[in-house]
This record gives C-alpha cells, structure tokens and sequence, in this order.
C-alpha cells in the first residue's frame, strides 16, 4: 500500500512513507511481495512519488514527527535522484529510516547519506532475513552469502569507532513453512548480537 501512515507504537510517533520504486535490481528473491510497489515507468515512479513526498509534508506541518521511516519495495539507493532530492526536507534533524540491500551499503555511502539528509540518526534496515546461509541462499535466493554478513558486521563496528549516528536493523523472515521455527529463533538471537547497535 502506497502513501503516508502516523504511527504510534513503541518507537513512538513515526511517520511511515511508503514509495513506489523501481523493481529491484537483484529481483531474484523467492517470497518478494512488493510487486505493487514497483513499476518500470520513471514518469509513474516520479509523480507518484511526488504526491505521496507532498502529503508527508502536509502531515508534518500539522503534526510533527521524530522518525520518518521509507519503505519503497527494493533498495533506497534505487530510487530516481528527484524523489532521493525530494527526501531531504522529511530527513533533516529527525531519525531517518530507510532499507537497502547489503550491497549499497559501505562507509562511503554512510557518509554520503549523513552528508546530504542530515539526520539525527539514520537507522538502516538489510533484510538478511534468516542466518542459516543455506536456507538464505538456496530457498530464498536472496544473494546475501555469509562473507556479506561478515562485511556488514565489521562495517558496523566502524561505524561505531567513528561515533557516527547509525543504527542497523535486520530483518528476519518467519511463517514460511521452510523456515523451521527453530532457524527463526537462532537467527534473531544471532542476527540481533551480530547486527543490531
């Protein structure tokens, strides 16, 4: 469902903006639902994109919101430069959340995020979606093999040296009957120790 939704829940007030985006480039994810999020058009990309980024603005000129979470059905950094330009005004000066696949997200783009939204915090959402890399690999062909994991592991202790205001988060994938429950539970566990500042 696209467009703007006030939540309140226990991160507190956030503004939730959910864009329309291209198909991801990787595309290739077994359980990917987001098809009505997508769309090959640039022109139906932009404009939508447009009045859903006007309609956040509205919503914050009555009601203010600390957080402003993006969810655009495949990776942030694949979204056209006019609705990334677009973005800046929600961003500066509140918690920024926004989701990515692993591959986009290095010091130098960390630093280029910072740099240009100027957030309070940027909190970065990488669907690693369950730790067993033959599960993760092979069933939801995700593309994301271990040695990714690790990356983004030693990434976020760096981040962590500079004092720099990241978070990442990680999502885990459960109710698929493949997934046995038990690979659910290890992979919060590990993922959350791992990943999660």
């Amino acid at each position: 469902m696209l467009g703007t939704f006030s939540i309140n829940d226990k991160l507190g007030k956030r503004l939730v903006v959910i864009l329309k985006g291209f198909p991801c480039s990787w595309g290739r994810c077994s359980f990917c639902p987001f098809a009505i999020e997508r769309s090959f058009n640039m022109r139906d990309v932009i404009f939508t994109n447009r009045r859903i980024i006007n309609e956040a603005l509205k919503t914050l000129e009555k009601e203010d919101h600390k957080r402003i979470a993006v969810f655009n059905g495949s990776s942030f950094h694949e979204l056209p430069y006019d609705t990334i330009e677009r973005l800046r005004e929600l961003a500066k000066r509140r918690i920024f959340e926004i989701e990515s696949r692993s591959e986009y997200i290095n010091i130098s783009s960390i630093e280029a995020l910072l740099s240009y939204y100027e957030p309070e915090k940027l909190i970065i959402r990488i669907g690693f979606e369950v730790y067993d890399e033959k599960i993760r690999e092979n069933l939801l062909n995700k593309g994301m093999p271990n040695t990714e994991l690790q990356r983004i592991y030693r990434l976020k202790n760096e981040v962590k040296e500079l004092g720099l205001p990241i978070e990442f988060w990680v999502y885990v994938l459960f109710g698929i009957e493949y997934i046995p429950e038990e690979k659910v539970i290890e992979s919060i566990k590990v993922l959350k120790r791992c990943l999660m500042v």
